[in-house]
């Protein structure tokens, strides 16, 4: 062994096959440059790997059938992913995953690999009134919000009342009068048993006075379609599914605390300014991913979700569906989240209850 030992570090000792033993000295500042290089290449390969995101297309998962608020709401957003600066021209698919008031899709997400290429889109209000909602029923929910990170919302959902256009009434607190007339217990449509729409739903009916009893559906199109062929007399609905279908469907009543700002929701009272219980509650559409997703992955997305709601493309055609577009961030997401929790739990407590 050497006498000074200040500019050496470590003697590595090989042996050979045939029992020498050869020491090597190592020099500090070698150490330290070599071990430099190593992190520096692991550090290239890493951020190369992340900086090739996205490289195939990302997976956005509705826990609803086609044709609802939040399927619309997804399809727009995946069509117009490619134009954003963070998404390198990759494009959105969306896959349907319907059932349980949206959370067997979210369930699927929280369940795949967190690299960002599964993500879930739902309006929070119904994302936190079905994870309320099973631990009220069974004592424990498989999926909720707060299983995900939050990235960003582009729009939002109303519900409304929506009837048959031959029913009598002309708006909805002319229709609670006819049903409380009538005495009979009131079979309606909604999307899913414990949605948004539906709960709120609930709570109209109970505060009414109203007997009744829900019939779910496994996405808003189908609940719109319940009421055209006239299976059930009305549904608590998103509004913007009555456009198009105005001959058939007409909405006599809203959940907002404002009418909506559409241009052709824009004639529908809201419960409040008809003297009924107002509800005063809408639901943000938020995109979702799995915790634990890279950082940079998850910024890009951020960014994506932001340019997304500034396209006038987009803007154009959710219009044209009945659903206006403006830009919340994951920040204010997570605190809508936590607000939402708040003011659903005891709601969706009694409404189970009744």
């Amino acid at each position: 062994m050497p006498d000074d030992e200040s500019n050496y570090t470590n003697y590595v000792c090989l042996e050979k096959q045939l029992g020498e033993i050869y020491v090597i000295k190592l020099d500090r500042n070698i150490l330290k440059s070599v071990a430099l290089a190593a992190g520096a290449l692991s550090l290239v390969a890493s951020t190369a790997a992340l900086a090739g995101y996205p490289e195939k297309p990302v997976k956005i998962v509705v826990g609803f059938s086609a044709g609802g608020g939040t399927d619309t709401s997804a399809r727009g957003f995946a069509s117009y992913m490619h134009e954003t600066t963070s998404m390198d021209g990759m494009a959105g698919v969306v896959i349907n995953k319907p059932g349980s008031s949206g959370l067997i899709g979210a369930k699927v997400v929280k369940d795949a690999k967190a690299d960002a290429y599964s993500l879930y889109m739902i309006n929070i209000g119904t994302f936190t009134v079905a994870d309320i909602a099973q631990k009220v029923t069974k004592g424990k929910s498989p999926v909720g919000p707060r299983d995900f990170r939050p990235i960003g919302c582009f729009s939002q959902l109303i519900t409304g009342m929506q009837v048959h256009k031959s029913d009598p009434a002309n708006n909805a607190k002319e229709w609670a009068e006819n049903a409380k007339k009538s005495g009979e217990i009131v079979r309606w449509a909604s999307t899913g048993a414990t949605t948004l729409h539906s709960i709120l739903g609930i709570k109209w009916l109970n505060e009414m006075g109203i007997k009744h009893k829900l019939v779910p559906f496994k996405g808003g199109s189908k609940t719109r379609n319940a009421i055209i062929a006239q299976k059930l007399p009305m549904a608590f609905n998103g509004i913007h599914l009555n456009i198009g279908f105005e001959n058939d469907v007409k909405t006599i009543g809203v959940a907002s605390l404002e009418r909506d700002k559409v241009k052709k929701n824009k004639n529908y009272p809201t419960f409040k300014e008809l003297g009924t219980p107002p509800l005063g509650i809408t639901g943000l559409m938020c995109l979702f991913a799995p915790k634990g997703i890279p950082e940079d992955r998850a910024q890009k997305l951020e960014i994506a979700v932001r340019e997304i709601a500034e396209i006038k493309g987009l803007a154009k055609y959710m219009s044209k569906a009945g659903l206006a577009t403006f830009y919340v961030g994951p920040e204010e997401a997570a605190a809508a989240i936590d607000n939402m929790y708040t003011t659903f739990e005891p709601i969706v407590k009694a409404a189970l209850k009744k």
